[in-house]
């Protein structure tokens, strides 16, 4: 069952001490509800409010003339392959738990254990990779912010000509764009929109799944994407917490890390749908905890999707070209058609355009051992991509000259690499827009060696 002694050792003297306040200490804490890794609600998550004194100036003078919006989807159900995890774990755990609290071990109060002992799943087959109820109203909410926020864009009668709308094959993005547009244009109005049909592949909205050198080099290959992770679950951090979370439920024995990313994932969904109610499966952690969860997280996604493989970025060309396109068409012809471009799509795509727009590089690279050194970062999982993650590109008449102006979950965000204002003159965003888009092959690209 152990590895080593030590581990044996360490385990039973956090057992021993199970009622002490050293074991129990800070699980009565309030959840984190902003560091909840890609399972974080868009109302919860860190918005960075810091460049809106800064934009307001500088934006002083100018009229946006179109906006071009990537989005993720609302908060979901559990994927097929998770909530399976989670079905196959977490009922026989509740009960256990119950009566680990009956033999008078474990850490939770008594609201707690009631809620396990009659813990259902709330969720069944057919949610499965659904929105949930909470997705609706963030989507909704996101909607009827930037109607309010360019009302002359948007506060206008829905006009197909007008608005570009395309979201992928999964069912989720489709209910996020149906949603936002009852937020932008109201009820009575996205009742008769036109959705149009989504397609696969999406080389704008979902490009890595049509890439088979991704595909083999970076999310199928675990020697490398996923060996900082691996190590971390091993390291003394983690260890300590899974040991901690196991005597905390009373368990006479260290629960697998499996076991406790179950936990884990219940407490994050339940939060994300509910986030005035306490979920008991959030009990186990304490506020440190939690941050050693969420990075045990980040280390997937920087290797998977962001600056962990150079591969990830490079992915995203098609979609920046899209936004190089529709921008240059506009200031060609100098009219706006479409006015909106609304896409919807995955927290897979977010993570790669803002790694290709080079925003929030961290100082440096994520790795199993400098958790500590990392503890403040920028880059995080929790901010980069929660649940409605958006970014958008809007393009504004600035007298005689176009400015683009970037933001992130809604917030005006500086392309430092760029420029040094929060709205870029053309000639500084030109040069990278146009070479991700001259160069972008991605036939090139994503072929392997082998394979040409």
């Amino acid at each position: 069952m152990y590895k080593t002694l030590a581990q044996a050792v360490s385990f039973f003297s956090l057992l021993c001490c199970s009622s002490t306040s050293h074991i129990c200490k800070g699980v009565e804490d309030e959840i984190p509800l902003n560091r909840l890794s890609t399972k974080t609600s868009y109302f919860n998550a860190e918005k960075d409010k810091s460049h809106w004194e800064k934009f307001n100036n500088e934006v002083w003078g100018c009229t946006a003339q179109q906006m071009w919006l990537l989005n993720r989807h609302g908060t979901r159900y559990p994927t097929k392959n998770d909530m399976g995890k989670l079905l196959s774990i977490l009922p026989s755990m509740s009960q256990q738990i119950e009566a680990n609290h009956q033999q008078g071990r474990g850490c939770l109060n008594q609201d707690d254990i009631s809620q396990l002992g009659s813990w259902f799943p709330p969720y069944g087959p057919h949610d499965k990779e659904q929105l949930q109820e909470m997705g609706y109203d963030e989507l909704t909410s996101i909607g009827e912010y930037w109607r309010d926020m360019f009302p002359h864009l948007f506060n206008v009668t829905y006009d197909p000509a007008k608005f570009k709308v395309e979201f992928t094959v999964k069912n989720r993005t489709g209910q996020s764009a149906y949603h936002f547009l009852k937020g932008m244009f109201g009820d009575d109005v996205v009742g008769n929109i036109e959705f149009p049909e989504p397609f696969s592949p999406n080389f704008i909205l979902r490009f890595y799944k049509a890439c088979p050198r991704w595909l083999r080099e970076v999310y199928r290959n675990s020697e490398t994407t996923y060996k900082e992770r691996t190590l971390f679950t091993h390291s003394e951090v983690f260890q300590s917490v899974a040991h901690a979370v196991s005597a905390r439920l009373g368990f006479m024995h260290p629960l697998k890390p499996g076991e406790i990313e179950a936990i884990y994932d219940e407490c994050r969904y339940e939060t994300a749908w509910w986030p005035s109610q306490k979920s008991a499966w959030c009990s186990a952690f304490s506020h440190y905890d939690f941050e050693v969860m969420e990075y045990h997280q980040d280390l997937k996604y920087y290797y998977e999707d962001s600056y962990g493989h150079p591969l990830n970025s490079k992915t995203a060309c098609r979609t920046l070209c899209d936004l190089y396109n529709n921008f240059r068409m506009t200031i060609s012809k100098g009219e706006a058609k479409p006015q909106g471009i609304f896409y919807f799509a995955h927290d897979k795509t977010i993570f790669k355009v803002l790694a290709s727009m080079g925003l929030y590089h961290p100082p440096e690279h994520l790795r199993h051992d400098n958790f500590a050194d990392l503890r403040s970062r920028k880059w995080r999982t929790s901010f980069i991509s929660p649940f409605g993650a958006n970014v958008a590109f809007v393009l504004y008449r600035c007298g005689l000259e176009y400015k683009i102006g970037t933001f992130f979950q809604g917030q005006p965000t500086p392309l430092t690499e760029h420029c040094q204002g929060t709205l870029c003159r053309l000639e500084e965003i030109n040069p990278w827009l146009s070479e991700s888009c001259e160069t972008c092959d991605l036939s090139k690209l994503c072929m392997m060696h082998d394979e040409l």
